[in-house]
This record gives structure tokens, sequence and C-alpha cells, in this order.
């Protein structure tokens, strides 16, 4: 992941279990260097802390076998979390279950983004994340 290579200290790392990107908050010195560099942008600085922090996709939960937070409290039973590479998991099955239309992921920035978006064109457009124009106003 971009973010991961530009980090000065190695407080950005993959974990090599479950392939997410964290961020170790002890390591971390601020520099912001991985806030340029990831193309999701989804890192924040912590100004009162002087550190980055982004989304762990519930990696506290998950490593006690629990589902991430937002998964459990989505009222609309819209986010799902699994084993994409376990062709028998619910999460996989469920994904199967909808055409390759309906399939979507966030731009490949040479880093193999996992996570799949779910979107059929009968009720909106996917919209790419290169396509969309982000300002800095």
């Amino acid at each position: 992941a971009p973010c991961v290579e530009v980090c000065p200290t190695g407080a950005s790392y993959r974990d090599e279990e479950t392939g997410i990107v964290l961020i170790d908050q002890e390591n971390c010195i601020g520099c912001e260097s991985c806030l340029s560099a990831c193309p999701y942008g989804v890192r924040a600085l912590n100004e009162a802390e002087s550190v980055v922090g982004k989304c762990t996709l519930g990696k506290p939960l998950t490593d006690k076998g629990e589902l991430p937070a937002c998964v459990k409290a989505c009222c609309g039973e819209a986010r799902f979390y699994g084993d994409l590479d376990d062709p028998e998991s619910d999460v996989s099955k469920l994904v199967a279950s909808y055409d390759e239309a309906d399939r979507h992921q966030l731009a490949d920035s040479g880093n193999g983004p996992s996570t799949i978006y779910l979107l059929s064109p009968k009720f909106a457009t996917w919209v790419s994340d290169d396509a969309v124009q982000v300002s800095n106003a």
C-alpha cells in the first residue's frame, strides 16, 4: 500500500494475517506522509495526539471472533464482514448471489483492495473513486 511505503517509522503496516492496513499509534510521529499517499483519503490527523488514524475494520473485535461494531450496529443490515477467500463463507455466498454489474471495488493503485460494495444499478449508480473530484476547500 502506498501509505505503508512512505511511512518513515514503519507505523503504517499491513497485518500479515488479515492483510488489513493498520497504524501503530506508538510509532506514528504525525508527519502526515501517509495522508497524501493514501489513495482513498481515509486517514486523518488526530491533532490533539499528533498521530494519524484510520478505520481498523473492526480488528480488535474480529480478533476475538466478533463482528466489527459498524456491522453489528447497522440498523439496515447493509454491512457484511467475512472471509472472501473462503467460498463457503456467508459473505462469499452473499457476494456470489449478486450479478457482476452489482459488485464494485475501489480503484486498485497497486494495493489490491478487497472490500466489495454491492450496489444494483436499479437503485443507484456506482461512481468510481477515480471519477470523484475531491475539494480541499
